[in-house]
């Protein structure tokens, strides 16, 4: 009899996940999902899009919360639910799609999903990761591409989801990668719609004129569920995912307006100086060594910029730069000598055109050890992720020649909206940024 009794519960167990998306949610993985509360209201959205309450959903939250996971598990629920219609799901690349891909097929081919949807099965003729089937299919079950990718052929007829188009926060604040995937979107996800397909937007809000931003202002979405980090009181939205006092202290680590876009899901629009709280010192203490780095120029207009940071204690102080438009027959000898004036240990030489020449001569006339990094970011992001670091741990000299000078007023007049005819400064003090955080991991 109890055996009996048990059975039938499995198999109401199953019949109310095959009904009702979150409980399939808890039944697939009940650890990770029973201390993540929150996806409760996500799991409902979806099913609302099931039920056809609504047709048009986005959703934001920071970062490693599971709104990916939960994702694959809706594609293949629905999937589940009508085996013959299809899913399109695009993502920022082609790898990332194919990540997904495998997920949700990896969930079709699960016990759980098994029991709770007997007899649909992947199709033998067609279980690629680009596109497949289940045994129930009328042409394909899922499909999709990263941004730039070619969709041919598929239709999606029962939801097409975009699942972060955006890499990071290069990709959302350059307006021609913006409107590229904005572009991509219009002409190759959308063009798949068939008759009565909801859709789903899923990502970070990084900028107001992203894709979500862009949808938003034109009303598209009937729901939308936006959780940020951190509550009105200032506790985090979850604990399993981040405790409130790693996010603050992620917090005070991260520009302003990244905080705000990435982890809050409050997107502003990125304007106005950038760095408008420097700190000061009158008194430089005794150095316990010294860090450089150069930015050699590479045109006649952009000026070739060097800084020395010193370390005493956990406290770090810029001590000395150079910052013209000299030919290298000028540049070379003075921060030479200021390298050999505060004996510093390493220098990083950004390797540019004139940066290998730059670093082998230095090597020669210093003792210094140079070293050459290649910088691989756009220079305005990297300057807006680590202004934070700099405007809250880099104490500066105040100006007391011309150099000096011009080298802060380039740093404090640098603009948010990126229109600077002159950034090498503020550049330059990115790279330096980086090279003490590397150096200096425990006090840093």
């Amino acid at each position: 009899m109890n055996e009996k009794r048990e059975l039938l519960k499995e198999i109401l167990r199953f019949e109310l996940a095959q009904r009702d998306f979150w409980r399939f949610c808890l039944l697939y993985d009940k650890e990770f999902f029973s201390k993540r509360i929150f996806l409760k209201e996500v799991a409902e959205a979806f099913q609302k899009i099931h039920n056809r309450e609504i047709n048009s959903l986005c959703v934001s939250m920071p970062p490693r919360a599971g709104k990916s996971y939960i994702t694959s598990l809706f594609c293949a629920w629905i999937i589940g639910k009508n085996p013959t219609e299809s899913v399109m799901r695009n993502t920022c690349t082609a790898s990332l799609y194919v990540k997904f891909s495998y997920d949700v097929r990896a969930i079709v081919k699960s016990d759980t999903f098994r029991n709770v949807f007997p007899g649909i099965v992947l199709s033998d003729d067609k279980a690629n990761l680009s596109g497949w089937n289940t045994n129930k299919a009328k042409q394909v079950s899922y499909f999709g591409a990263g941004v730039g990718g070619t969709i041919i052929g598929f239709g999606a007829s029962l939801v097409a989801i975009t699942d972060d188009l955006y890499r990071g926060i290069d990709d959302a604040l350059s307006d021609t990668i913006n409107d590229r995937i904005i572009q991509w979107k219009e002409a190759t996800h959308d063009s798949r719609f068939e008759k009565g397909c909801a859709r789903i937007d899923i990502g970070t809000r990084w900028s107001i004129n992203d894709v979500i931003g862009r949808n938003t202002e034109q009303k598209i979405y009937q729901e939308m569920i936006i959780i940020p980090a951190l509550d009105q009181e200032g506790n985090t939205f979850c604990s399993e995912v981040m405790t409130t006092e790693e996010y603050l202290n992620k917090k005070q680590r991260t520009e302003p307006s990244i905080w705000e876009a990435e982890y809050m899901q409050s997107p502003v629009d990125i304007k106005g100086r950038l760095f408008n709280n420097l700190k000061f010192y009158d008194t430089l203490p005794e150095l316990e060594g010294c860090i450089a780095y150069v930015d050699v120029a590479d045109q006649g207009k952009d000026y070739t910029a060097c800084a020395v940071l010193g370390i005493s204690g956990n406290e770090f102080y810029l001590v000395d730069y150079v910052f013209n438009r000299e030919n290298t027959d000028i540049t070379l000898p003075l921060i030479s000598s200021i390298l050999n004036k505060w004996k510093v240990s390493y220098c990083r030489v950004e390797s540019n055109s004139m940066g290998a020449m730059f670093s082998r001569q230095l090597q020669k006339e210093t003792g210094t050890t140079i070293l050459q990094v290649q910088n691989t970011s756009k220079k305005e992001t990297r300057i807006l992720i680590q202004s934070a670091w700099i405007m809250q741990r880099i104490n500066f000299k105040r100006p007391n020649d011309n150099e000096s000078e011009l080298f802060l007023q380039n740093v404090m007049n640098y603009s948010k909206e990126g229109k600077n005819k002159h950034d090498d400064a503020p550049d330059c003090l990115a790279g330096l940024s980086m090279f003490a955080q590397s150096m200096f991991k425990k006090i840093a």
